[in-house]
């Protein structure tokens, strides 16, 4: 299994897939783009996986997904190569997997190991404690950022950064903590892994993001939002039940293949599939979410 940037490119050298012009070959006629490969972060799923692992991992590769991300819990009762061997047995590799801050923060040359066990390329941190999202703390999290990116890099691995919505926050004059891990972390050590539904649920111009970022955003989790962007400018903002705004994707009301458009500007990659709230049957929910990926169009 190689799990190296062209495998999930192709000759393009973008994780998308030019759709032929017309059934008359026009050539005046624009060509649209497809994403080729569809990933999902099993944290979607780990109600089923607590039931029966394998069985919810066979389920994603019959829906038709490309491959998954893990998460930490994936972790907890398995080592990273009975986990290889089990994904490897099934068909779908992992080029992504999350860990907790301390453990990049603290160990991450054990990650080295714990990759090349996986097959996996890019080691993504996913949150930040809610007592260390000051600016200072901003400051700190991107020199770990920077310093876990150039062990790892060194052994062929990128490090990348998950955000919520507390990273848009306005801290004062401005300032955000997505703009201060963003601007502070090296473009040569560290990539962003963009959730649309939080940094949406902000009221985030995402396609600013992108033009302001350019290159910064290789993954982002492809995540629905019934009613559309909120303008969410601090803690006291947010939805009691957030939970409830999230849809399968297709069934809320994110227009990401106008965000989509400027996957070349953003360094997009992997498009990642991700409900932090599914509601059962759990494959009609993932399929559902498959399918309006793959029929986008932009």
């Amino acid at each position: 299994m190689t799990l190296n940037r062209r495998h999930f490119l192709g000759a393009s050298g973008a994780a998308m897939l030019l759709a032929s012009c017309n059934s008359s070959g026009n050539p005046s006629v624009a060509i649209k783009q497809t994403i080729e490969q569809v990933g999902i972060q099993t944290y979607t799923l780990r109600e089923a996986m607590g039931e029966d692992f394998v069985g919810t991992l066979q389920m994603i590769k019959d829906v038709g997904y490309d491959y998954v991300e893990l998460n930490g819990g994936n972790f907890a009762d398995r080592s990273p190569s009975e986990l290889r061997t089990i994904l490897d047995d099934i068909g779908l590799p992992s080029p992504i997997t999350h860990i907790d801050y301390d453990t990049l923060a603290s160990r991450p040359g054990e990650l080295v190991d714990v990759a090349g066990a996986l097959g996996c390329k890019t080691i993504v941190v996913p949150w930040i404690s809610e007592d260390q999202r000051s600016p200072d703390h901003y400051k700190k999290h991107a020199e770990m950022l920077n310093n876990a990116g150039g062990v790892l890099n060194a052994a062929g691995i990128r490090v990348g950064y998950h955000n919520h919505e507390f990273e848009f926050f306005d801290l004062g004059a401005g300032q955000s903590g997505m703009e201060i891990l963003l601007s502070e972390t090296d473009p040569n050590l560290v990539d962003f892994e963009l959730d649309l539904f939080w940094a949406a649920l902000t009221g985030t111009d995402i396609v600013g993001l992108f033009e302001k970022h350019p290159g910064r955003f290789k993954m982002c989790h492809v995540k629905d939002l019934i009613g559309g962007p909120l303008n969410i400018r601090s803690s006291r903002d947010v939805p009691d039940d957030t939970y409830a705004l999230m849809a399968n994707v297709g069934e809320g009301d994110l227009p990401f293949e106008s965000y989509f458009s400027h996957a070349e500007v953003a360094g997009l990659s992997y498009f990642i599939v991700e409900h932090d709230n599914p509601q059962p049957p759990y494959r009609a929910a993932i399929e559902t979410s498959y399918n309006t990926v793959k029929d986008m169009r932009f």
